[in-house]
């Protein structure tokens, strides 16, 4: 049962590090890809009546250019299928190289992919970075349907740092 959950948490994980949030689109989102997923923890439990799995300790999370690294990584699954999965850390750190040679990052203290409602919710001293390009705000929210990013919250004193660098600027990692 523990292989199976193994492949149920990289299905998912390869779902979320293919959704990284887009500045253009065509370059962020990698085919799925069949290559393995590597996780290490320092402790692993999986629960087969709630179909919860829990990575603990120094979780990396590695598919091909892709990182994921955390305190914690918990995947909720129902039904053989992924219903969430949360990453946790100070901060959790996402990392994919794109085609082009150049990296998309991703950090916040909390990172979950919400699988029924095609969300992925960066929260937390949320920061997302590609080609030059920065948002920062204590939340982003990207819908993986419609192509979607939206950036910080409704409450007074809570705001959206945007910076777009231009294209002769050289960008570097």
């Amino acid at each position: 049962m523990v292989p199976m959950l193994h492949l149920k948490l990289a299905a998912a994980i390869a779902l979320i590090c293919s959704l990284a949030l887009p500045a253009s689109a065509d370059r962020l989102f990698a085919k799925p890809s069949n290559a393995p997923v590597n996780i290490y923890a320092d402790q692993m439990s999986y629960n087969i009546k709630t179909g919860i799995s829990e990575y603990i300790g120094n979780v990396r999370v590695t598919q091909e250019k892709i990182e994921l690294t955390g305190d914690k990584v918990v995947a909720n699954t129902n039904e053989n299928s992924l219903k969430t999965i949360k990453v946790t850390g100070a901060p959790a750190i996402y990392r994919q190289q794109a085609e082009d040679g150049s990296f998309i990052n991703a950090k916040s203290e909390v990172m979950e992919y919400l699988a029924d409602e095609n969300m992925l919710v960066l929260t937390i001293n949320a920061r997302l970075e590609q080609a030059g390009h920065v948002v920062e705000s204590q939340r982003i929210v990207y819908d993986t349907v419609k192509e979607v990013v939206i950036a910080g919250d409704k409450q007074p004193g809570k705001r959206v740092n945007i910076t777009i660098t231009p294209d002769n600027v050289k960008k570097t990692d």
